[in-house]
C-alpha cells in the first residue's frame, strides 16, 4: 500500500458523515482500519460501512477504554472515557 492510497481511502472515510473520535488507516502489506467511537450506534454504523467498503472482511467491534484529551484527574489516575473499538483489515 503506498501512502498516497492510504491518504485517499481516509479521506473518503472521513466523508462519510459518520462520528468518530479517531480515525487510522495504516498497513504496509494489506490495508488496516481502526475508528474508535463513542456510541454503539455509530459503531454499528461504522462496521457496516466498512464491510460494504472493504469486500471480504468482517469488521470487529469490541468495548475500548482511551485517555481523553483534556485530563481532570490527577497524574496517577487519568481521565478516561468509554467507547467502541471498529477494527477491519483488507
Amino acid at each position: 500500500m503506498t501512502t498516497e492510497l492510504k491518504q485517499a481511502f481516509h479521506q473518503k472515510l472521513t466523508e462519510a458523515g459518520i462520528g468518530y473520535e479517531t480515525l487510522k488507516v495504516f498497513g504496509a502489506i494489506r490495508l488496516n482500519v481502526h475508528v474508535t467511537c463513542v456510541s454503539r450506534d455509530t459503531a454499528e454504523k461504522w462496521s457496516a460501512l466498512l464491510s460494504t467498503v472493504l469486500k471480504g472482511s468482517k469488521p470487529k467491534v469490541c468495548p475500548t477504554v482511551w485517555e481523553a484529551k483534556k485530563n481532570i484527574g490527577g497524574n496517577l489516575t487519568p481521565t478516561m472515557r468509554k467507547g467502541f473499538l471498529i477494527a477491519a483489515a483488507a
